[in-house]
């Protein structure tokens, strides 16, 4: 006989790389082994053997069980909407046999563990799926955008057959945009998108309110308008801690610099002869002046494995090589920061093009200087 000692509740949703603790035991001892037979979705997804800490008891963290396989959707706005994402939430079902050492390997016994869901993240962090409604990954309290500018929004809901609202509006109160999902029941993710290119703002427009409603719950987001840009302003996309493409646009200095790494080798005459020349472009953004509650965004762009930089209307893959950052400073109110990023000019090229229109996005196809010309 198996005894579930720790697991995930029935339906729980749960971060995939926390720690989450499984621990079953045997009334049988020692000749048996554990086999866990492993569902994705319905899907057979892998069998693992767990051993066991003693003759009956098995210990297994599922952190980070199904991590790789998570699948980001790049998601340049494409149109104001509001859509459920599924494709970084999975149900798991984890089936428990008890087998014998045998030479047959007969199952003597079998258990199936609650059905629960993990969703991606890539940093551990605090996260309790019966809070009504969470922002996933957008974590400054303000945040800037221009007035061509977009917002990306994913978030979580806890709904009893209630509707999910989205409104977004001006510092005077006006509705700029309002979307309104259809009744549920359940835990369900939503991605919010809106483009304020085709708005016509009203004089002294200064902030906006983006506010999530469901049931007797509201959780509001604040963007404050970038009016006197210092410099053209520079529009990045990274992918956040649970796997969501998060547009940021920063007013600073925008500079190139070139390193060269030179390889040569000695001629039998004492010559040396270049075989390779390999540069280096280094992208330096300064954010421009940000408020302590504005300056978290910096972190998180730091911290993101996959950005994107807007070249000549393309998305360009770059690599973030920010190595320090000021968290705080007393006295200090306005900060500015540089974040540096690196490209290999001279890296892979592809002869093979998806469209038409050039190289796909994720090939290094482009020089630095096209954001010049």
């Amino acid at each position: 006989m198996i005894s579930i000692i720790k697991a995930p509740g029935l339906n729980r949703v749960l971060l995939d790389a926390n720690n989450t603790e499984v621990v079953v035991q045997s009334s049988n001892g020692t000749g048996f082994y554990f086999r866990a037979l492993i569902y994705v979705d319905g899907v057979f997804f892998d069998e693992q053997g767990w051993s066991r800490k003693d003759s009956y008891t098995a210990s297994k963290d599922l952190v980070k069980l199904y991590n790789a396989y998570f699948e980001s959707v790049l998601t340049i706005y494409t149109e104001n909407q509001l859509i459920e994402q599924t494709h970084l939430k999975k149900k798991f079902k984890i089936t428990i046999q008890e087998k014998s050492l045998s030479a047959d390997d007969t199952v003597i016994a079998t258990v199936d563990l609650p059905e629960f869901y993990f969703m991606y993240n890539t940093n551990p962090v605090y996260f309790d799926d019966s809070t009504k409604i969470q922002i996933l990954g957008v974590t400054p309290p303000v945040l800037r955008v221009p007035e061509n500018g977009k917002i990306i929004v994913p978030f979580y809901v806890k709904a009893n057959s209630e509707i999910a609202t989205v409104q977004l509006k001006d510092n005077f109160g006006n509705l700029l945009n309002e979307q309104i999902t259809e009744s549920f029941t359940g835990k369900k993710v939503f991605l919010y998108a809106f483009d304020f290119s085709p708005i016509a703002l009203v004089k002294d427009t200064l902030y906006f309110e983006l506010s999530i409603i469901c049931g007797l719950t509201t959780v509001t987001k604040m963007y404050k308008l970038m009016r006197f840009p210092d410099f053209p302003v520079k529009e990045i996309y990274f992918k956040n801690n649970f796997g969501y493409y998060i547009p940021a646009y920063f007013d600073g200095e925008f500079e190139i610099q070139d390193s060269l790494s030179i390889n040569d080798y000695q001629e039998a005459d004492g010559s040396k002869v270049v075989y390779e020349i390999n540069e280096e472009a280094t992208y330096t953004i300064n954010t421009g002046s940000l408020l302590q509650n504005e300056r978290v965004i910096v972190n998180e762009i730091a911290n993101s494995q996959d950005i994107l930089l807007k070249i000549n209307s393309q998305w360009r893959k770059i690599q973030t090589s920010t190595k320090k950052i000021l968290e705080y400073r007393d006295k200090k109110h306005s900060y500015a920061q540089d974040l540096t990023f690196s490209f290999v000019k001279n890296g892979k090229v592809s002869n093979y093009y998806e469209t038409e229109g050039g190289a796909d996005w994720s090939d290094n196809d482009f020089l630095p200087n096209d954001w010049l010309t």
